[in-house]
């Protein structure tokens, strides 16, 4: 099959209801195909859609839409010939990734998260694989999220009307400047709900790291026979205390910001330099950064009083070049959803009932029917891989064919996006896993 140019494209989905009463009436995804050139007359019936090589001109630019905006996208949407009888050929597989906390629908491709990992003659090559990336709920790049203007806020939860009181300390939330709480049952569902519409009733692979990790597990354990294989890299069943501590000082730095919520430009800095160290290892940081100081050479680096560390301006720049990219409030919403990850509590709006055997496991590790490649990450001091390891081993006694592979790298949690031979080979490995019994 010869592959075609990849595409960026707009979908105007059913409302939501979210897990905690809010609704998104204006319900949009932007999603990412690279994929058989066979595909291309079907999807541009059934989508809005653009060139990537047009769209990576304005790349990671947030989106903010008004109203008006999105009931427009909806009418074109509407107006499309194939979208209510066409459907992407099931003979062509599909392989879903889904991004991290930051990250955007475009995974392949110039400036894509993982630009090195996807293409020709690599494991995941456009040419024999349909790829689907969907910018998540919540986030700045497509989808329905805080940036657009009219999404609900925390007030707009009704399942839980009235907070608690707040324990010591200034834990109170501006409730009417946050963003309605979404979890990644949410983001799972909103995923089906576009694969929904583009006719995709069958994954051939799920991939996803960090959040994205916990929203594969999510989508495997509520569309058990949709998915044949899932690729949880970096991630656990459900966020620890330690991953919710950290979010939390993330979270705060943002709302301590004065100039939060239309602005909040150091705090955002902050929360993003907090979790830079998250997302490292002190063995990467030694190799890349050490004690170097600005101005002096890796050979001899002179000391200073007054100098500052290279480390310092590291974490400045990165801090920097998020607030150049993404919205504070979609960040809170991700940061929400993270906290909220618990494959052992059923969704709130869902009526299944477990499939497999009621002694191993959580309510979704007992759905979960597609064949498993969990992937810890070594050096990982966020999400430790021996939490993952023991997912795989959960799965694996309830009679799921599971495999564990640990991606050996000094780059900490977000190795994962670091070392492309290294996950050239695994996504490989999981290819060849069996279709679920």
């Amino acid at each position: 099959m010869s592959q075609g140019p990849a595409q960026v494209f707009d979908l105007a989905l059913p409302p939501i209801e979210l897990e905690g009463g809010a609704a998104v009436q204006h319900h949009v995804v932007r999603g990412w195909w690279w994929g058989p050139a066979d595909d291309l007359p079907v999807l541009r019936r059934l989508a809005i859609t653009q060139d990537d090589a047009a769209y990576c001109k304005n790349a990671w630019q947030v989106a903010s839409r008004r109203t008006g905006e999105l009931k427009e996208l909806r009418r074109v949407y509407e107006k499309l010939p194939g979208r209510q009888t066409g459907a992407l050929a099931e003979t062509t597989p599909t392989i879903l990734l889904v991004h991290a906390l930051t990250g955007d629908m475009r995974a392949g491709g110039p400036r894509g998260w993982w630009e090195r990992v996807i293409g020709p003659g690599k494991a995941l090559d456009p040419a024999r694989y349909r790829l689907l990336c969907f910018n998540l709920l919540g986030s700045c790049y497509g989808a329905s999220g805080p940036a657009d203007v009219g999404f609900p806020r925390r007030t707009d939860d009704r399942r839980f009307p009235a907070p608690p009181p707040a324990p010591k300390g200034d834990l109170t939330l501006p409730e009417d400047e946050m963003p309605a709480t979404i979890t990644t049952w949410d983001h799972a569902r909103s995923i089906l709900l576009a694969l929904d519409a583009l006719g995709v009733r069958r994954v051939h692979l799920a991939v996803g790291g960090s959040l994205g990790a916990m929203i594969v597990m999510c989508l495997a354990a509520l569309a058990p026979h949709r998915f044949a294989r899932i690729v949880p890299i970096g991630a656990a069943e459900k966020a620890t205390s330690w991953i919710i501590a950290w979010n939390h000082v993330q979270r705060q730095a943002i709302l301590l910001d004065p100039h939060f919520p239309e602005e909040p430009r150091r705090g955002l800095e902050l929360a993003r330099q907090i979790g830079m160290i998250t997302y490292r290892a002190e063995e990467g940081l030694e190799l890349n950064q050490g004690r170097r100081m600005v101005g002096g050479s890796d050979d001899d680096p002179p000391w200073s009083s007054r100098a500052h560390y290279r480390v310092h301006t590291y974490l400045e720049h990165q801090g920097q070049k998020l607030v150049g990219r993404f919205d504070s409030r979609s960040y809170l919403a991700l940061l929400g959803a993270m906290d909220h990850h618990d494959l052992a509590r059923k969704p709130i709006w869902s009526a299944e009932k477990p499939i497999a055997n009621e002694s191993e496991g959580s309510w979704g590790e007992r759905q979960i029917r597609a064949s498993a490649l969990c992937v810890g990450i070594r050096t990982d001091e966020l999400f430790f891989p021996a939490t993952i390891r023991a997912f795989a081993d959960r799965l694996r006694r309830q009679g799921v064919t599971c495999e564990f592979e640990m991606l050996d790298t000094p780059h900490g949690h977000d190795g994962f996006l670091i070392e492309a031979e290294k996950m050239d080979a695994i996504l490989a490995r999981a290819l060849r896993l069996p279709e679920p019994r």
